[in-house]
């Protein structure tokens, strides 16, 4: 087994001061920011030249499909090789196909069988960046700093999660979508090229080669892995959560908060960006609140609490005929999650052995997407029902998920 306390840096300066970090806060945020930008511009994509729910939930799904497939195998990938390189990779392969997209619009030839296409392999791409990206920052900070970094990296994150959907919704509202893909095609390579430029100490590019030469199977390191996060408690039901809070926001907030916004409200894209963005205005008070407290050792009551809080949250959604409630109550929403994210990804990075840490972000990974193309197809055949049953199903299941942890052996468990 890996000494992972001989593999990284002493502490010295503040992680805002140290190259890697900062390369590494760019290339994230940039990255994330486009994902978001990228959502809503193809979301209203869809929406506009189909006026389905059907056909947005449909294309998303072709995105999430091959994104939760893959993702366990980027795991084994991300723990064989360099973090940021195979983060990178996956970052310039999706800048090359949202700049194809971004090609075809200028040209008025984009077609819904080529969305279809570019999406799936966008998700392809996509299941290598996100449990890269939360597998580098223990390999370039201290253990001691890892609180303090993930609330930095996490208010960016979720800064980029308010800037992504409000300036794609502004940018489609007022230059239309050709010039709004232009911009997230360079959005996607800044990303890439910030995150290729992080260097990780030598000795764990050793240990890297080292796993590259282990006679173990994909397949076998893929089990590996699980049995890992299944023996622990805390793992096993952040993995549970992930996956019933993924399940129960993506498709109602995307899919059915589009329609929300044009139907309800009587909304253009501009309106469903803020409408996005508002439960990231809501995490990133979240995020410096948990940067404030410190740590918190329950984590697992934390995701009991959050689970309710979000199911509320949804269930309010459903039935508020006014869009600025809308905007507070997802901001209230995004408040409970940033501050459970930061304890939960911390405490996740602490405890993961070095050599573990890529399958299990994969699998936290793999949690929160897997059940995405359902959540996305349910939600497209609900709302062409009823908006408001879609909100409240979904809030209701958050709620029974809650009231699951609650009773879960991992949820005292300090």
């Amino acid at each position: 087994m890996i000494n992972s306390s001989k593999l990284k840096p002493k502490p010295s300066k503040p992680p805002i001061l140290q190259r890697n970090f900062c390369l590494l806060w760019l290339g994230q945020a940039l990255i994330l920011c486009a994902v978001q930008f990228w959502v809503v511009a193809l979301t209203w994509l869809v929406l506009k030249t189909t006026h389905s729910g059907t056909a947005i939930g449909s294309v998303l799904m072709a995105a999430a499909i091959p994104r939760a497939i893959l993702t366990l195998v980027g795991g084994v990938i991300i723990d064989r090789f360099i973090p940021n390189r195979v983060a990178a990779s996956a970052a310039f392969a999706v800048t090359l196909l949202v700049g194809i997209c971004t090609t075809l619009l200028f040209f008025n030839s984009l077609q819904l069988p080529q969305i279809f296409i570019i999406s799936t392999l966008f998700g392809a791409s996509d299941a290598f960046i996100y449990p890269a990206l939360m597998t580098i920052l223990p390999r370039i900070v201290d253990r001691s700093q890892l609180s303090q970094a993930n609330a930095i990296l996490g208010g960016g994150e979720q800064i980029t999660n308010v800037i992504g959907p409000a300036m794609s919704g502004i940018v489609v509202g007022n230059f239309g979508l050709p010039v709004a893909f232009a911009i997230n095609t360079t959005l996607f390579a800044l990303g890439s090229l910030f995150l290729y430029l992080v260097r990780q100490p030598k000795s764990l590019h050793l240990a890297n080669l080292a796993a590259i030469k282990s006679q173990q199977s994909f397949s076998s390191e893929i089990m590996e892995g699980m049995r890992y996060a299944w023996r622990n408690h805390i793992i096993r039901l952040c993995l549970i959560v992930a996956a019933m809070l993924n399940f129960a926001l993506l498709g109602p907030l995307v899919v059915g908060g589009a329609k929300l916004v044009e139907v309800r409200f009587g909304g253009d894209a501009i309106q469903f960006g803020y409408f996005l963005a508002a439960y990231g205005v809501g995490a990133v008070l979240g995020i410096i609140i948990a940067g404030a407290i410190g740590q918190i050792n329950c984590i697992g009551m934390m995701l009991v609490w959050l689970s309710f809080a979000l199911g509320g949250g949804l269930i309010a959604l459903g039935f508020t005929d006014k869009i600025t409630i809308a905007y507070f109550i997802l901001a209230a929403m995004g408040l409970g999650g940033g501050i459970v994210g930061v304890f939960a990804i911390t405490w996740l990075q602490e405890q993961t052995e070095m050599h573990m840490q890529g399958r299990v972000m994969s699998l936290i990974a793999f949690a929160s997407i897997a059940l995405d193309p359902f959540s996305q197809a349910i939600s497209g055949f609900l709302i062409d029902v009823s908006l408001s049953f879609l909100f409240v199903a979904a809030g209701m299941l958050m709620v029974l998920t809650g009231a699951f942890a609650w009773t879960s052996p991992g949820a005292r468990i300090k």
